[in-house]
């Protein structure tokens, strides 16, 4: 048989088809197994709480479940009243049932209680509770501290705030918030004075704090009274507003309290999602640019199904080089862009809901 050139091109142009075809259906099969799967994020590994007990009692077994549990939701929720909602009084009333496996260590002399609690049921605990949920994503709070004194104002920096550091960062690391604090050396010195931070002369402490690469700023200015009491006032600053709390206390955790409950907030309304009932009957459509290869599909489904607190993925189309994806367990566009600022390669074009919520896949 004698093969011509227009032949040749009718073959080569079945043939280009016959790829296109057959690497469609391998997407489809990619994509059909991802919708198949349940999501799953980081927070599938197990939290692990330890607590310092004096017996390896029934009593003693029960009591550090239950304040392991605690724990966990105060770190994972950076909300203390989550505690009191009914369905949590519930689960800390069988505390030991919500453990996937606890044991004892004996180190140095010291006996814990080790309790491993999975994060997914402890997620579905807090979205059963209507609560909140930190997202991975978070920045540390650089704790700025100034004390006035009758010899004139100082950084707080000397042993006498060593208690107040400790604490405060105890704290914070129980609700889930990463708390620093600044050398207070010469360069420090150079850039904001303990007169500036006392006048809230907020440029040159945003400059200051630039040097740590933290907007994130809570500066403390405190007064020592005679008989241990204090005069505090605390400033949350993010860089673009700032918020203020004073109290008069007669006790270091007095003073420290206000401080933590005002970075705190301001964290929660930034960086927490709220999880709710309802939320797993909605689902979000949102459509990723660029996909452009099978393993860009197989990446962008992967990278999708990790975020935090997501249900389930469904895949409706694929036209061109855009794929769309139904997601369930998220119900509100900001709730969405909180929970993927860990996924870099993913980035939003538009998260209008009545224009639709558009991403482009940037493979590095």
């Amino acid at each position: 048989m004698l093969i011509t050139h227009s032949h040749c091109e009718s073959y080569g142009h079945l043939q280009r088809w016959a790829v296109k075809v057959l690497s469609g259906l391998a997407i489809w099969a990619v994509l059909g197994l991802t919708a198949m799967n349940p999501a799953h994020s980081a927070s599938d590994e197990e939290l692990i709480i330890r607590v310092e007990v004096t017996d390896r009692s029934e009593v003693t077994i029960d009591s550090a479940a239950r304040e392991a549990l605690a724990r966990a939701l105060l770190q994972r929720s950076g909300d203390r009243s989550l505690l009191e909602q009914p369905a949590v009084q519930a689960a800390l009333a069988s505390a030991r049932a919500q453990l996937s496996l606890f044991q004892f260590e004996r180190v140095q002399g010291i006996t814990r209680f080790v309790a491993h609690i999975d994060q997914n049921a402890l997620e579905q605990l807090i979205r059963e509770a209507n609560g909140t949920l930190w997202a991975e994503l978070r920045p540390p709070i650089l704790l700025w501290l100034v004390v006035d004194e009758k010899d004139g104002r100082r950084f707080g920096n000397q042993a006498g705030e060593e208690a107040l550091w400790e604490t405060m960062t105890v704290e914070f690391e129980a609700l889930g918030l990463n708390l620093r604090r600044p050398l207070y050396d010469l360069p420090d010195s150079l850039l904001v004075s303990p007169e500036a931070l006392w006048q809230r002369d907020f440029d040159a402490l945003i400059e200051a704090s630039g040097r740590y690469g933290m907007t994130h700023l809570l500066v403390g200015r405190l007064i020592r009274l005679s008989e241990g009491r204090y005069i505090a006032e605390w400033i949350y600053s993010d860089g673009a507003q700032e918020r203020f709390s004073t109290v008069q206390a007669d006790s270091l955790a007095s003073v420290i309290e206000p401080g933590v409950q005002l970075a705190t907030a301001e964290m929660r309304l930034r960086y927490a999602v709220e999880l709710t009932g309802a939320a797993t009957q909605r689902s979000l459509i949102i459509s990723v640019r660029n996909v452009i290869s099978l393993e860009d599909y197989k990446a962008v489904t992967r990278a999708v199904a990790s975020i935090q607190t997501l249900e389930r993925v469904r895949p409706l189309s694929v036209d061109g080089d855009t794929l769309v994806l139904e997601v369930f367990g998220i119900s509100e566009p900001e709730t969405l862009m909180r929970l993927m600022a860990s996924l870099q390669d993913l980035q939003w074009l538009t998260s209008d809901p009545e224009r639709g919520l558009e991403l482009v896949w940037r493979d590095s």
